[in-house]
Parts: structure tokens; C-alpha cells; sequence
């Protein structure tokens, strides 16, 4: 039996996404094998799930999985493609979270499925949200389906994950697939990202001339994946000029406090569509009263913080991609 294959355990994307499928028991721990530059690293995983298949030896996991999710930094993909080229199949689906990279770069040297996730570091998923849903995992819990090309739908064998998963979704994956991904392989990963997270699937548009597509993904990965990284920092400028004005008489913790619960209940708010963002903004401020100053003061200069930052980091962008153009041509 193929198993499922995940290269890189070190980085975000890897041990975040591996423990939220078994966290979840998405899959089970004798269907996977994990590959680790330094193998130490996968010691308390292995400690933790003894049924899991461990190794450094990113050739012999190629020769017995046909889903290889790959999870290394952008420049070490195309010599990692390489190394296990030999080994794949036409049943070979290669899943990826290589930042910048284009299906139009893998396909000048790979032509087989691949399909690229966008995660974000809010989606972990931890055992206090698997306690909160309080499920028997003998009598509650559902086999959705099995995808694999190698079983038929509705199979025992894999792909078991908890009733009501959605509840405990967190953030956003973004999914691009190839055109040479098949309708099978395009399922099976949409069905594990939102077992933890709401997806967000994005047409080809990396294989398009048109560069408006480029920018959708590039402006996507940052309201998704980069968005968490800012908020956490207007957070903490927040609080920390608000323990300054204050002088210390609210202190960095109870500050913290407030603003988070703050910003987590307006959130659901809007979330939810109890109430809109104009809602808020109009139910909270009043003429010429303290919100409203505060709001008019934002407006003005917010905006131009943040066009300067767009352009910023789409620049940034245009440089990553040229830079992998030359390195992959």
C-alpha cells in the first residue's frame, strides 16, 4: 500500500500541517512517512506516534508514496525535485508550499501533478480544540471518504476525520492545482486543508499571461498568510504605547488582555454578520466625539500606510520572481 509522504518537518508549513493531520487523524500514523534533513528533529514525533515511518532519506520515501507533500525553502525545491524524479509515477502528486514559485517554473523541468498550499501559521490546531469538541473516537467519529486512487470512496482504511471538523477550523489555506492534476488528487488535498482551516481554491492563474492573475495571488498570500505577522504587530505596539500614555498604571498583560479579547469579539462580529464593519463604525462613533476624531485620523493616514505597504512587498515580489526565473529556466 502507498503511504502518504511529507518532506521537511522543520519549517512552518511542515510541522504545522503534519501535526494537524494527525491531531485531527486525518490520516493514520502507519500511512505516513516523514523525511528530515536531520532526523533527530523527528524524535518526539516518533516517540509521540511509535506507528510512524521516519526517515532521511527523501529517495526511499519517493519509491513508496505517490502524495509527497514537500515542505523546504523555495530555492532547495527544483534540486529536491530532482533527486526523486526517478522514483515518481504517473500516480505521483506533488503538493507544495514553496513561496513565489510558479507552476510555470516546476513545469520546465517536471512535468507531473503538482498542486501549491498557501497555509497560514494561525490554522495550527492543538489538542485543546480537539478536547473542546468532546467526540468518543470510537462511536462519533465519521469515515468522510477515501480519495486515493487506489481505494473506492467510502473506505475504512483512511481518511477519517471528526464530525463537525468545520467548528474548529482556523485561517485560510490557499490552493492552486496544475492543469495536469487530476479532479482525484485536486479532492483529496482540498478535503485535508479544510479539515483544519477554510480554503480558498485560486484557478491557475500562475499559468496565465495575464500579470492582474499574478497580482491576485501575491495580494491573497498576504491578506492570508503575512496578515497574522501585522496584526500581531499593531497588537503589540497597542499595547505597549498604551503602558506608556498610561505610565505603567495599565500594565503590559492587562493590556494585552484587552485588546486581544477586542479585537477577537469585534472579528466574530463581523464574522458572523451580526453586525458590519460600517455597523460598528457607525454604532461606536459619535459627532465629533473622541471615536470619531480617532477614525477621521486613521482614515487619512492608514490608507497611505498601507498602499506604501502593498507596494512594498509587491516589489518584493516582482524580485523573488525574477530572481527564480533565471534559476529555473
Amino acid at each position: 500500500m502507498k503511504k502518504y509522504g511529507f518532506i521537511g518537518y522543520g519549517n512552518m508549513g511542515g510541522k504545522m500541517i503534519v501535526e494537524n493531520i494527525l491531531n485531527l487523524k486525518i490520516f493514520y500514523p502507519n500511512e505516513m512517512i516523514i523525511s528530515n534533513r536531520t532526523l533527530s528533529k523527528l524524535n518526539k514525533l516518533k516517540k509521540d506516534y511509535p506507528d510512524i515511518t521516519i526517515t532521511d532519506d527523501n529517495t526511499y520515501l519517493a519509491k513508496n508514496c505517490d502524495k509527497i507533500f514537500i515542505f523546504v525553502e523555495t530555492p532547495e525545491f527544483k534540486d529536491l525535485i530532482f533527486q526523486i524524479s526517478p522514483f515518481l509515477t504517473d500516480d505521483s502528486h506533488i503538493v507544495h508550499v514553496c513561496a513565489g514559485l510558479s507552476f510555470e517554473n516546476i513545469n520546465s523541468f517536471y512535468k507531473g501533478s503538482v498542486s501549491q498550499v498557501i497555509p497560514s501559521i494561525v490554522s495550527t490546531f492543538n489538542n485543546y480544540h480537539n478536547e473542546s469538541i468532546n467526540i468518543n473516537n470510537n462511536e462519533d467519529v465519521d469515515n468522510i471518504h477515501n480519495i486515493d486512487n487506489n481505494s473506492d470512496i467510502g473506505s475504512n482504511d483512511t481518511f477519517n476525520c471528526f464530525k463537525n471538523a468545520c467548528n474548529n477550523k482556523l485561517g485560510i489555506s490557499l490552493i492552486l492545482h496544475s492543469n495536469n492534476t487530476s479532479n482525484t488528487d485536486k479532492c483529496l488535498i482540498e478535503e485535508i486543508f479544510n479539515e483544519f482551516s477554510y480554503i480558498q481554491i485560486i484557478d491557475d492563474f500562475e499559468l496565465s499571461n495575464d500579470e492582474n492573475n499574478d497580482r491576485a495571488v501575491e495580494i491573497a498570500t498576504i491578506l492570508t498568510s503575512c496578515a497574522p505577522a501585522f496584526i500581531s504587530l499593531i497588537i503589540d505596539n497597542l499595547v505597549s504605547i498604551a503602558n506608556l500614555k498610561s505610565k505603567n498604571k495599565i500594565n503590559v498583560d492587562e493590556a494585552k488582555y484587552i485588546v486581544v479579547k477586542t479585537f477577537l469579539s469585534t472579528f466574530i462580529q463581523i464574522d458572523t454578520d451580526n453586525l458590519c464593519t460600517s455597523d460598528i463604525i457607525d454604532k461606536t462613533s459619535t459627532k465629533k466625539g473622541i471615536t470619531e476624531i480617532g477614525l477621521n485620523y486613521l482614515d487619512k493616514n492608514s490608507n497611505e500606510l498601507i498602499n506604501d505597504l502593498f507596494d512594498l512587498l509587491l516589489e518584493r515580489y516582482d524580485e523573488v520572481k525574477s530572481e527564480l526565473n533565471k534559476n529555473y529556466s
